[in-house]
C-alpha cells in the first residue's frame, strides 16, 4: 500500500489556501475528520498530524484488501471437498483392512466394495471415525464390517478397531445414535468413541449437507 503527498507551493513560492476541515464534537473533545491521528516514530515521539486524510487511508486499504482477495487461492467447491472426503475414506478403510487381515494372519486381499455408513465424533477433544463398510471376502463373499479409525488415518497406528459384523450386532454408541441410527456398532465392544453420553460435544466435522473445512 503506498501513498504519497505532493506540495502545494507554487513555484512563485505561495501556498494554495487552507482546504476546510470538517470538525466533530464528541464527549469533550474535537475530532478533525480531514486530519487523523497523532502519528509517532521511534527517532520522533513527539505527536504530529498525519499528511494523509483518513478518507485516503480507508481507500488505500480498501483497494489493498480488494487486491489480496484476487490473489487468494479458490477454496475448492462443495464437490471437490466431498471427492476429497471420500478418497481419504476409503484409504482410511483399506488401512483397516490390512491391520484386521495381519491381526488374524490372512493374506491382505479383502477388497473395500462399498462405505454404507459414516460418522465424524468429537468426544472431549479426540476424534473418532465410524464406519459401516460392505467388504469382498477371499471366497468371493461380501459381509459388512465396522471399523473406528483416527480421523487423519493414515498408518495402522491410527486404526482402533476393524471387525466384520454379525447380523445380530447391536453395540451402542452415544456418538452416531441420533446422526447414524443405522450404523451398526459390534455388541462386543472394542470401539474407543461413543460410549459417554455427552450430548454436545458430539458433532459432525463436515458432511455431504454441510461445506466448508478439510480433513
Amino acid at each position: 500500500m503506498s501513498l504519497t503527498r505532493t506540495s502545494s507551493s507554487s513555484s512563485s513560492g505561495t501556498t494554495s489556501p487552507p482546504r476546510q476541515h470538517t470538525l466533530v464534537s464528541g464527549e469533550g473533545h474535537i475530532l478533525n475528520r480531514d486530519v487523523f491521528a497523532g502519528l509517532e516514530t521511534w527517532e520522533d515521539p513527539t505527536p504530529r498530524p498525519s499528511t494523509f486524510t483518513l478518507k485516503e487511508l480507508d481507500d488505500a486499504w480498501v483497494a489493498n484488501a480488494r487486491r489480496q482477495l484476487i490473489l487468494r487461492p479458490k477454496s475448492p467447491s462443495r464437490e471437490e471437498r466431498i471427492r476429497r472426503r471420500q478418497d481419504h475414506d476409503r484409504k482410511s478403510l483399506m488401512i483397516a483392512l490390512e491391520v484386521y487381515a495381519k491381526k488374524n494372519d490372512m493374506q491382505p486381499e479383502l477388497e473395500l466394495i462399498e462405505v454404507k455408513e459414516r460418522t465424524l465424533i468429537d468426544e472431549e477433544g479426540k476424534g473418532y471415525v465410524h464406519f459401516n463398510f460392505l467388504v469382498k471376502r477371499l471366497d468371493g463373499t461380501s459381509g459388512l464390517f465396522f471399523a473406528e479409525v483416527h480421523p487423519d488415518c493414515r498408518e495402522e497406528e491410527d486404526v482402533y478397531l476393524c471387525i466384520p459384523l454379525d447380523e445380530n450386532d447391536c453395540g451402542h454408541c452415544f456418538g452416531c445414535k441420533d446422526r447414524a441410527k443405522d450404523l451398526k456398532h459390534p455388541t462386543s465392544g472394542g470401539y474407543l468413541g461413543g460410549h459417554k453420553d455427552l450430548g454436545f460435544p458430539f458433532m459432525v466435522f463436515e458432511s455431504d449437507e454441510d461445506s466448508e473445512g478439510e480433513i
